[in-house]
């Protein structure tokens, strides 16, 4: 079918649940590119100051009660309603959205944050169902990019809107979110919604069980738990590597930014990095749909793998120097690959489900997720904390060659190197860079990308995928 062909033939209740979808889109997105570095940086005005292992943590359990809530729940979504879960589910995030707001404690925010990851747990699924009920074998491949573009349309207008409202509060951005996802169930009013499975609690859960554990289901889900690791760091822990290594000073004055573009740290006024994802959101919104007409006639499998491995590669590129425009390039490498994986996998699971079981199936997706960037979050926190934190990395310098009895922490680490070596912020970073190596890190997950690659491709042998 060709590429125009196929937009047209998606029906009006899919753009519909499209844009229901942007505005919760562009709520998290907001959240989860502010939240790594209020949570951790040390010396960000306002923020949190919690370790990089207590991010962690947070973002561990998070993804948890976010991706393993669709797994049990998908099912009760297709009993239930799928309109009437969707509304529960963004009433529930809303609170938490409001309580996070006010919470400075670890495990009071928290709570908070599970809330978040609970609501928007029932949220995928049910919303996910309702598309998948919309898209047909024929236009598959261009309805799922088209899904993976909109996304990214709400992705795209995230830095600036937190930009805009973290510039009042930090309560302010948490409320302001939380009112736009709010708004969101005034759209899901018009969905009609006449799917109904009649099946009983139990026999739900054990349907869910019995899907779940089919041989190729489990094993994909599983082999792209090594993407999700891969992508949780793209979003998690590569922007923390940006704030303390990457230089993009250069580039920031040549193109003359505007001060709203700009950041200030160690190194000097840096781009952004909210605007730095912009460029990811932004190739997915241009490509998406273009690259995944073009992959139509492959097998899903050998897209997977093909973007597994790019993903893989540009993220390592990412950090590999200092270099402002060696992580672009990166970046956009990375974002090839994500743009590949993201809707194929929905694709397949897609096409499996069973029409009455569409929101279960798409619910087993959040089992990788879960999988993957919970491992992610802990491993990625251990790795940056204890390899790659600037100010640990400094902390441990000034220890082991200097005799240094006043007090130091990460807020004083860095300015007491440069004054026990005489040397600016750039001179220190680079002193530690050349001691440290921290871009090695990126290796271990350059590794788990390519071992994913390896089995898809044995799994795509066995289950001979369409």
């Amino acid at each position: 079918m060709k590429l125009i062909s196929s937009i047209k033939s998606l029906p009006g209740k899919y753009w519909l649940l499209q844009f229901i979808q942007m505005l919760e889109r562009l709520s998290y997105a907001a959240l989860v590119l502010q939240m790594a570095v209020y949570i951790s940086q040390k010396d960000l005005v306002g923020g949190l100051h919690f370790e990089h292992t207590e991010k962690g943590l947070i973002f561990l359990v998070w993804a948890l009660v976010q991706n393993l809530t669709p797994v049990l729940t998908g099912g009760f979504a297709d009993k239930f309603g799928r309109k009437r879960m969707l509304v529960i589910a963004i009433i529930i995030a809303v609170f938490g959205f409001f309580l996070a707001a006010f919470q400075r404690e670890f495990y009071s925010f928290l709570f908070s944050v599970l809330i978040i990851g609970f609501g928007l747990g029932l949220y995928r699924p049910a919303l996910y169902g309702m598309i998948a009920d919309k898209v047909s074998s024929g236009n598959s491949s261009v309805a799922w990019g088209m899904n993976v573009m909109l996304i990214n349309v709400a992705v795209f207008f995230a830095p600036p809107l937190a930009k805009y409202l973290e510039s009042f509060s930090w309560q302010i951005l948490f409320i302001g979110l939380g009112v736009i996802l709010l708004f969101s169930i005034i759209p899901v009013l018009f969905i009609q919604d006449n799917n109904r499975n009649e099946s009983n609690n139990s026999m739900i859960i054990k349907d869910t069980f019995r899907s779940l554990i089919e041989g190729k289901v489990i094993f994909i889900v599983l082999i792209l738990s090594g993407f999700m690791i891969i992508y949780m760091q793209f979003y998690e822990t590569l922007p923390n590597f940006i704030y303390d290594w990457i230089d993009t000073s250069d580039i920031a004055l040549a193109m003359n930014l505007p001060e709203s573009m700009t950041m200030q740290t160690s190194l000097g006024k840096m781009i952004e990095f909210k605007w730095l994802y912009n460029l990811n959101s932004g190739l997915i919104i241009i490509g998406v749909v273009f690259v995944n007409w073009m992959l139509s006639g492959f097998r899903i499998t050998t897209s997977l793998i093909i973007g597994v491995i790019i993903a893989a590669v540009g993220l390592t590129f990412s950090g590999w120097s200092q270099y402002g425009i060696a992580a672009i390039i990166g970046m956009l490498i990375y974002t090839t690959g994500e743009m590949i994986t993201n809707p194929n996998f929905s694709r397949y699971m897609s096409e499996i489900a069973p029409k009455e079981k569409k929101s279960t199936y798409m619910g087993f997706i959040s089992l990788s997720l879960a999988i993957g960037l919970g491992g992610g979050s802990i491993l990625g926190g251990y790795l940056y904390q204890n390899y790659a934190e600037k100010s640990s990395l400094a902390i441990d310098y000034i220890n082991n060659n200097f005799k240094y009895n006043s007090e130091l922490d990460h807020s004083n680490a860095l300015m007491t190197l440069m004054n026990l070596t005489n040397t600016s912020a750039k001179g220190a970073t680079e002193l530690l860079w050349n001691e440290y190596s921290p871009q090695y890190i990126w290796l271990v997950f350059l590794v788990i990308g390519i071992i994913s690659a390896l089995l898809l491709y044995l799994f795509s042998r066995k289950y001979k995928l369409s």
